[in-house]
């Protein structure tokens, strides 16, 4: 019977240590001393309720305890086969006690694991976010963000059970703000880049578009004259108040700017090269002919002439020059393929 006093006194010792440590667990500690709110408030109610329980059935586990360290062998064996509480309506020996005890014990800890992790997670979560938004200047975007994280690391403290979803968008939300301010006289200074790229595209843009107008007939693309160094200086004005929407639309319209400014120059600069081509290639084919014998066909040379009248007039008609020229090159062809 002295083993089962030594098992009963290791189980009470066990038992105190577990009861001491779980009073002083970070998760208690927080629940005990927080204005809780919410599911939390009520989880807390009634894990506060079981642990009252809890000690209750350690007195008596104690009182037990006692009687038990001075019975002797006769008693004992009646201490530990009586019931010694009742739970639910059910009488429970010593053993059946520790086993509710340990079983009480590990749902009261799970719940203050819990409490103590979501929490400490969520508040280490807000830290980056609330240090960056301190660095910042005080923006009405900034501020708001402010009042929103300190809203959110409360919530964390008096509702730690309880999930909360907005967090990891504030987290992006602030982490996007300060990329903004952060980034900002970069971005500024590509955009520079882009408008005096813009600026010096559409300079040759004029000037190759006053060529074709003077010497290719037709329609031409007008050189685009849009703002874009009042927009980016409109933008850079307005900071640190600009937000990331702003920047990143002056930033299409820069990049449009720029393609369109390249379009033009690009369609008209082709305008020319395609009257050049047309001219490379009459030359081209008038030396087949004369290499091939053919320089004194009167046909050949009233299609030369006419290919070349056309592409060397101003304005030149680029589409008659086409279809002169592919006269002259199919006429020379037929000659040469039926001499061989």
């Amino acid at each position: 019977m002295a083993d089962d006093v030594d098992r009963l006194i290791a189980d009470g010792d066990r038992i105190t240590a577990a009861l001491l440590a779980m009073d002083d667990h970070p998760g208690h500690r927080l629940l005990r001393g927080a204005s809780l709110t919410g599911a939390s408030r009520t989880r807390w109610e009634e894990t506060a309720a079981a642990m009252v329980v809890l000690w209750e059935w350690y007195d008596v586990h104690r009182a037990l305890l006692a009687r038990c360290r001075d019975a002797d062998p006769d008693l004992l064996r009646v201490l530990l086969a009586t019931p010694v509480t009742e739970v639910d309506g059910t009488p429970l020996t010593s053993a059946g006690l520790l086993a509710r005890m340990t079983g009480r014990h590990a749902e009261i800890t799970a719940v203050l694991d819990e409490a103590h992790a979501r929490c400490a997670d969520r508040v280490a979560l807000l830290t980056t976010p609330a240090d960056r938004l301190r660095a910042l200047p005080d923006t009405a975007v900034v501020a708001a963000l402010r009042v929103r994280v300190a809203a959110a690391r409360e919530r964390a403290l008096s509702d730690p059970l309880t999930p909360d979803p907005e967090v990891a968008g504030l987290v992006d939300e602030v982490a996007a703000v300060h990329r903004l301010h952060e980034g900002f006289a970069d971005r500024m200074a590509a955009l520079d880049g882009v408008v005096e790229e813009v600026v010096a595209t559409r300079e040759r843009a004029r000037v190759v578009r006053a060529r074709v107008v003077e010497r290719i007939a037709g329609d031409h693309p007008d050189v685009p004259g849009d703002d874009l160094a009042r927009t980016v200086a409109a933008v850079r004005a307005r900071f640190p108040d600009v937000l990331e929407n702003d920047v990143a639309q002056v930033e299409r319209t820069a990049a449009t700017s720029r393609d369109r400014a390249r379009a033009v120059l690009e369609q008209l600069a082709g305008t020319l090269e395609r009257r050049a081509e047309l001219r490379g290639r009459l030359s081209a084919y008038q030396a087949k002919a004369t290499r091939t014998g053919h320089a004194e066909d009167a046909e050949l040379s009233d299609l030369h002439r006419r290919a070349r009248s056309v592409l060397y007039s101003a304005p030149c008609d680029l589409r008659a020059a086409t279809v002169a020229v592919g006269r002259y090159q199919r006429a020379v062809l037929d000659r040469t393929e039926a001499g061989r």
